[in-house]
């Protein structure tokens, strides 16, 4: 009895397959980068707040419209870099939305920073 208890905790521990969590993949700088100085205009900021509320550059926009208006921005400016500032309080699922809408955009450049 012993030996078919084996046999089959043996069986189910090779079969058995593990999800693998897969995060949001970003390339981060390293420690000796130094700090890189942009321009006022090739920054766009994207605000999360924290009642779901969604700003560029101060003016509110449904998250739709995200990935047209950093597209625009970013035909006219190459050298774009999104600010993407999420409040303290704001839904970690809504920064993980505009972050895919950002990278659906093509925008390579992007900085986060929480604020307050």
């Amino acid at each position: 009895m012993s030996d078919l208890a084996f046999l089959l905790l043996v069986f189910f521990v090779v079969t058995t397959t593990f999800a693998v969590e897969e995060g949001i993949p970003l390339v981060l700088p390293g420690r000796t980068t130094a700090p890189t100085r942009v321009e006022a205009e090739d920054v766009l900021e994207i605000r999360a707040l924290a009642d779901r509320r969604v700003e560029v550059q101060g003016q509110p926009v449904v998250l739709s419209d995200v990935r047209g208006l950093v597209s625009t921005r970013l035909a006219a400016n190459p050298e774009l870099v999104v600010l993407l500032s999420t409040h303290r309080d704001a839904d970690y699922g809504l920064m993980v939305d505009l972050l895919d809408e950002i990278k659906l955009a093509n925008c390579r450049r992007i900085s986060l920073r929480t604020v307050k």
